[in-house]
């Protein structure tokens, strides 16, 4: 499903120079719930948001399905991203002027679907969230937004989920209900990669990997 092959990526500032991936490779096959772990700063973000097509690195390939979304023009990558991919973060990024049912249709704007009012209240009452669909981010629990979030990730039925620390607001109980949610997504058939500082996370992934100064280490299980 997907595969990175020597990533490298490299921030360059006015006093020093960020190597942030250092030649990381992996794949993450249909069906498989992997997470990576490490250090803060070891690379782990700027890992998905490459995997994801959100950000070119310096050298490498990124492939899903076969397809290099850094060979798409910018605006063939955005619709590729709305098709392929969903992306769940610590810190939701839900729009706080739109109502939930409007947050989890976010999507829809860069892949438009006729039935996507529908799935998008679907997704609404599948996390519990049916009373809510009026109601703006301000009005809901961390545990909530978390859930609105991921919704939203899920409206176009990716082939991917990329989740960086969906975990970290969270208490274990609502911690617990999003990962287990990854988890169903994964054995349906989609393919998860969730980087956590967690220990939660690993205990729900089929695989678990771990990242130090912008490389990748050996499998830990």
């Amino acid at each position: 499903m997907l595969r990175v092959e020597n990533l490298t990526k490299t921030y360059r500032g006015a006093a020093r120079t960020v190597r942030a991936l250092d030649g990381v490779s992996l794949e993450v096959a249909a069906g498989e719930f992997v997470a990576v772990e490490g250090p803060s700063g070891c690379g782990k973000t700027t890992l998905l948001l490459a995997a994801g097509g959100l950000l070119r690195p310096d050298a490498g390939r990124v492939m899903l399905r076969g397809e290099d979304p850094y060979a798409l023009t910018p605006e063939a990558r955005a619709a590729w991203r709305a098709a392929q991919v969903g992306f769940v973060f610590q810190q939701f990024h839900l729009i706080p002027y739109l109502t939930v049912l409007d947050n989890v249709l976010a999507p829809s704007v860069a892949l438009p679907s006729a039935d996507g009012d529908k799935r998008a209240r679907e997704w609404i009452g599948r996390f519990g969230l049916a009373d809510r669909a009026d109601h703006v981010p301000a009005e809901l629990s961390t545990g909530e937004r978390q859930r609105v979030a991921l919704a939203r990730a899920l409206l176009n039925r990716p082939a991917l989920l990329l989740a960086d620390e969906p975990t970290g607001n969270l208490d274990p109980a609502s911690a617990a209900v999003v990962l287990g949610h990854l988890a169903e997504f994964a054995k349906s058939g989609g393919a998860v990669l969730l980087v956590t500082h967690d220990p939660l996370g690993a205990e729900y992934a089929g695989r678990t990997l771990r990242m130090a100064q912008g490389r990748m280490l050996n499998d830990k299980c």
